[in-house]
């Protein structure tokens, strides 16, 4: 059955697309792979009631590693550090120049690090952002992403960790339940589960339905244990 679906997805030249987190502070690029150095970017959508934005900290999560932040246009940064690992990296923050800082607010910003991720796949980690902003009459408000799931409060950006994975079919038993594939399967053409089959791509599952023998795995249908083959 695979190769059956497999055959009309390379005929109609479909493939899964990533999609944006829509968050006002949200990680915008890249793939988080499990165990992996990337640059991670969050993207900053807005200011606080009119005023720019002015400097933000981000809190690094617990398990990232060899945190090195670039500077940009927004401004330069600066580092604090654990108290007992000296060389752990706590919290980045960015914060522009006086003269910098625009008269309302008008400007997306992007920041950015370099860090290793956790070798913990099929989780999620999130950004605790705490955010200052500078009207033109340079007085200061204060916005904080840092609400986790099932908390009130702003939320914290969040980025899903996909594990490690070669071009082809990769065979994983998942350690738990996910509860919405889409976090983890956005750039999968498909994913297996015995003769059921997900995609995150809506015209993969038109042909998941109209394949005999074939049943469409919900979203929420993979539990702990559960072995899964995923075609990247």
């Amino acid at each position: 059955m695979k190769n059956k679906v497999l055959s009309s997805l390379a005929i109609a030249g479909v493939l899964a697309v990533s999609a944006s987190a829509q968050a006002h502070i949200a990680a915008v690029a890249p793939t988080a792979v499990a165990g992996k150095t990337i640059v991670i970017e969050l993207g900053v959508g807005h200011g606080c009631e009119g005023s720019d934005t002015y400097a933000l900290t981000v809190d690094i999560p617990k398990g990232m590693t060899s945190v090195r932040p670039m500077e940009s246009d927004f401004g330069k940064t600066s580092l604090t550090y654990d108290a007992v690992d000296t060389a752990l990296v706590t919290s980045v923050t960015w914060q522009k120049d006086e003269a910098d800082a625009l008269p309302k607010d008008t400007n997306y910003y992007k920041i950015a690090f370099r860090a290793k991720l956790p070798a913990a796949p099929f989780t999620s980690i999130y950004y605790k952002i705490h955010q200052v902003c500078r009207a033109a009459d340079a007085t200061l408000s204060y916005a904080e992403w840092v609400a986790l799931p099932g908390e009130t409060g702003e939320p914290a950006a969040t980025q899903a960790i996909v594990p490690d994975h070669l071009p082809g079919w990769n065979k994983y038993t998942v350690p738990a339940d996910i509860p919405d594939l889409s976090l983890f399967f956005k750039d999968a053409l498909i994913v297996w589960r015995g003769s059921d089959a997900y995609s995150f791509n809506d015209a993969t599952v038109d042909l998941i339905k109209g394949t005999q023998g074939v049943n469409l795995l919900s979203a929420d249908g993979v539990k702990a244990n559960d072995e899964i083959w995923v075609r990247y």
